[in-house]
């Protein structure tokens, strides 16, 4: 089966319960997220940063099967369908099962295409000769192949470079120039998306946007964040329900008009409780909330701003 057919079988297979269940979004934007994977589109979500938007592709990535691979394999061949030009030669094929079918790419205006499409490897070109299919090396996109290609930040990539997704994106297969080599990648895309107004954001081309199905991710509701808080915050004593509430309403009101992460208010509430412990408390109080607030918060808002919010929220 494709990938697309072992994800669409995974999900209904949990859609009773919640196939992205760990992923903390609105009912409304799971089922969009949803829609498109089952149709066996490429996703990308937009929403700033610290939004859960990493969590869900390893979510989703987690959704899929076992793979059985050719061993050794770059390019993860299947045993029945070996598919690049090493595989197809071999007189002996062992297979070996793979978990992992997750392949990740931080987007930077630093990356070049051949991180991506592949590169010659020196030691196989010296030994094969520059023109054999053996001396290239593949790059990401290629390594994604049965597996889901996660693409972080797609709009900090110099255009040139978001480019080069175009041919999987359309055809699902990659054509390396200069080797004469033309292989299917059969992956799914899924891309994040920051603000255009966030420094270093390129603008994503029309043709690009096309070939995506777009999913806004906003911030999680507070019931949402007190649950994230609670999975992945690590605090130095168990912290009572007020003060969840408490952190977590200071969030709401402090992000009206500005960005402020789920990872913030994380930091926030172990900076309360280490802060109450340092002075021999078990309780957080708000002394304890606003030193925090400072400390994370410090290059964003002014003093009077968070003493403000918190003056208003615990009013």
């Amino acid at each position: 089966m494709s990938l697309r057919d072992d994800l669409r079988t995974s999900i209904f297979k949990m859609i009773k319960n919640d196939p992205l269940a760990g992923f903390y979004a609105s009912r409304e934007v799971k089922d969009r997220i949803l829609t498109v994977l089952v149709a066996g589109r490429h996703l990308l979500l937009e929403g700033p940063p610290g939004t859960g938007k990493t969590t869900l592709a390893k979510v989703i990535s987690g959704l899929l099967p076992e793979m059985q691979v050719i061993k050794g394999c770059q390019f993860n061949c299947s045993p029945e369908k070996p598919s690049c030009h090493h595989c197809k030669n071999l007189t002996k094929i062992k297979s070996e099962k793979i978990k992992d079918r997750f392949v990740r790419i931080q987007g930077s205006p630093e990356i070049l295409p051949e991180d991506l499409v592949g590169d010659i490897d020196p030691v196989n070109a010296f030994k094969y000769g520059i023109d054999h299919p053996l001396t290239y090396r593949p790059g990401k996109i290629q390594k994604a192949h049965r597996k889901i290609l996660f693409i972080d930040e797609i709009n900090r990539m110099p255009e040139k470079v978001q480019n080069t997704f175009l041919q999987v994106l359309e055809e699902g297969r990659t054509t390396i120039a200069g080797f004469d080599i033309e292989l299917e990648i059969d992956t799914l895309l899924i891309a994040t998306a920051n603000p255009e107004e966030y420094a270093g954001t390129e603008r994503l081309s029309a043709n690009l946007l096309d070939r995506f199905e777009c999913v806004k991710v906003d911030y999680p509701s507070i019931e949402d964040e007190i649950k994230i808080l609670k999975k992945y915050a690590n605090p130095p004593f168990s912290i009572d329900c007020d003060t969840y509430n408490k952190i977590t309403n200071i969030s709401k009101n402090l992000r009206e008009g500005r960005q402020f992460s789920v990872r913030g208010t994380i930091s926030v509430l172990e900076q309360a409780a280490a802060h109450a412990m340092i002075h021999g408390k078990t309780v957080v109080d708000t002394n304890d909330i606003r030193v925090a607030l400072k400390n994370s918060l410090k290059s964003r808002y002014e003093d009077e701003d968070i003493d403000v919010t918190i003056k208003r929220v615990l009013r």
